[in-house]
């Protein structure tokens, strides 16, 4: 089977940014098809379901001579981009992009903005702007929780969740759909600096999420009963005596068997297995290079950007067993940060 995947990085304007390659499931081989360069600093990236759209953030501190990031919409057709839109995101550092098909919205998580800004699609792509929301707070890392810090939106139950950072806490939000606006309807209060940073909802059961943690280097298993949420584990995703390492992104796999979670420093894949409605660590793994910030999860193999050392790495995973083994397929990629299919 010949898959395409799509990887964002940090790149400078006027250099390529995104990336489509081939993977071949039968010989794990991982071939480029094509690049773009259309926008700057593309470190987050979304893809609608028709395929033919590519939504991406564009981190930067200042767009079109203000301050703040950008948003982009392309088209990705007979292996070409174009681009369709891009408009600024009014908060600086965008690092993550929520798709909405349901609504036709686009939720931006601006990090250092500490912001959520919503925007409707509209025809050809066009976004328009349409809520703005700004957290107020913060926590006790003076060095890295001085303000909020908005890293990824995700839904829980219907709700738009912005994960904070910078304040530990998952903020909810309905969608009022009449006016396109994001309505506060509760916290998700995580420990005080932890610095929660990105969370997936179990495919097992609705009521469990987990939240990675980047400054304390768990993770946290929260669940779910009626309006309430509740922590109900926390498991370090690091050996003992390990310090120096940040983890970056948590994912499952698609049965929600088995749990992954990257980290930066220490460089390895923690790989949990569900067992009931707690997690038990099965293994770690080297991620074959350098400040894994991202990986996506097949149903028969495991591809990780590795920021720190310009290269993606592919493995094979087994979703029955847990079995996780690297193919000694390595290619190059400038500082690859998001990897989606």
């Amino acid at each position: 089977m010949i898959i395409d995947i799509f990887v964002g990085s940090y790149a400078e304007k006027g250099t390529d940014g995104i990336y489509c390659y081939s993977l071949d499931t039968s010989n794990h081989q991982l071939k480029l098809k094509s690049k773009t360069n259309l926008v700057e600093n593309p470190s987050y990236l979304a893809r609608s379901s028709d395929k033919g759209a590519i939504y991406c953030v564009s981190e930067t501190n200042r767009f079109e001579g203000q301050e703040g990031g950008g948003v982009a919409v392309l088209n990705y057709e007979n292996e070409q981009f174009s681009l369709l839109d891009i408009t600024a995101t009014k908060g600086s550092a965008p690092c993550h992009v929520l798709l909405d098909e349901r609504r036709n919205n686009l939720y931006v998580s601006n990090y250092s903005g500490g912001s959520i800004a919503m925007y409707h699609i509209e025809d050809k792509g066009k976004l328009q702007m349409c809520d703005l929301i700004k957290h107020r707070g913060w926590g006790p890392n003076k060095e890295r929780q001085e303000a909020p810090h908005v890293h990824f939106c995700g839904f829980i139950d219907g709700k738009v969740c912005a994960v904070d950072l910078g304040i530990d806490t998952i903020k909810c939000y309905d969608i009022d759909s009449n006016f396109n606006k994001l309505v506060h309807a509760q916290d998700i209060e995580i420990y005080k600096g932890t610095g929660v940073r990105h969370f997936t909802v179990s495919n097992r059961n609705k009521d469990l999420i987990f939240a990675v943690c980047e400054l304390s280097s768990e993770v946290v298993v929260i669940k779910k009963s009626g309006a309430n949420f509740k922590i109900i584990q926390r498991i370090s995703t690091l050996p003992e005596g390990i310090t120096e390492s940040y983890p970056a992104a948590i994912k499952q796999s698609l049965n929600g068997k088995y749990i992954f979670a990257s980290n930066r420093g220490h460089d390895s894949i923690a790989l949990y297995e569900l067992i009931g409605e707690k997690l038990n660590l099965v293994t770690m793994i080297e991620s074959k290079g350098k400040n894994p910030r991202d990986f996506l999860v097949l149903k028969d193999h495991v591809i990780i950007a590795n920021q720190g050392s310009d290269n993606i790495a592919v493995f094979t995973f087994d979703e029955n067993t847990g079995a996780l083994d690297f193919t000694g397929e390595n290619v190059e990629c400038k500082k690859p940060v998001c990897v989606i299919n």
